[in-house]
């Protein structure tokens, strides 16, 4: 595995948006998409996806993984019930790039090890009704990974799936400077500058590895740092402006109203 893709799965978090076990009498799920990845795993019955002009049968012990923001439909075939597990979630790193847009993933897989996945599921679903505590919150994170650690066995287990090795490291490098200054002088002239390549293709390119172009993903970075000064610390506004590299309050405040919809004493304030 490329050590820099290591390092961004060793910076990922988990968020499962939703997740359940259910028996469907009648499902008929037309034209969906939603932003985050659905995982649907048939314990028994039958199911068919259709997805980019593809249809494909579901049997039991199939796992579907569909990517976000992908319009699909998802139909019960047969007068049985069908059983599902399924999950919805993001696995992404603290500056919002998708982890998983890095491999190629196939839609359908077969698991490996059906009765282990199941048991290890459930016990997910168990331990997210005991988030009362602080050790519940651990255990119920520690076994969602558990979860995903298992879907990904069988699925980087697959012929279908590649790892995205056509990742060019400088494109791994620039990664590394936008993530690591909170400062607002970095720029794409800057990048095309340090790199000697063009800015558009810098951009475009970047965008179609990591889902966003570095810019933007900067700005992000220095809302999220701007909102995490404001909650978490006793600075003034004019301190915070300094410290994340305006020199000017006013274009900070300016910056952060356009982004939040709220200025940054309000937003203080609110939260």
């Amino acid at each position: 595995m490329n050590n820099r893709l290591g390092s961004l799965i060793q910076r990922a978090v988990l968020d499962v948006v939703g997740s359940d076990y259910n028996s469907r009498s009648e499902m008929s799920t037309i034209g969906r998409h939603v932003p985050y990845y659905i995982m649907s795993y048939l314990k028994s019955g039958e199911a068919m996806l259709r997805m980019n002009d593809k249809e494909y049968v579901i049997t039991p012990g199939t796992i579907t993984l569909i990517r976000p923001n992908v319009l699909h439909d998802h139909i019960k075939t047969l007068q049985e019930d069908a059983v599902f597990l399924w999950w919805h979630f993001h696995f992404v790193t603290s500056w919002n790039i998708d982890i998983l847009r890095l491999i190629d993933l196939p839609v359908v897989t077969q698991m490996s090890n059906t009765e282990r996945f199941e048991s290890v599921f459930i016990q997910y679903l168990e331990a997210v009704n005991k988030t009362n505590t602080i050790p519940g919150l651990v255990y119920k994170n520690a076994k969602g990974l558990e979860v995903l650690a298992y879907l990904l066995d069988s699925i980087m287990s697959s012929e279908d799936t590649k790892l995205r090795m056509d990742v060019p490291s400088v494109f791994f490098d620039i990664l590394d400077d936008v993530t690591s200054t909170n400062m607002t002088d970095i720029s794409l002239s800057s990048i095309s500058k340090k790199y000697d390549l063009n800015p558009t293709y810098i951009s475009n390119r970047f965008k179609e590895h990591f889902g966003i172009s570095p810019i933007f993903l900067h700005r992000e970075l220095i809302v999220e740092r701007a909102k995490g000064l404001l909650i978490s610390t006793s600075l003034n506004i004019g301190k915070i402006s300094d410290e994340l590299g305006f020199n000017d309050i006013a274009v900070f405040t300016r910056f952060f109203t356009e982004k939040v919809g709220i200025s940054p004493s309000k937003y203080r304030i609110k939260t």
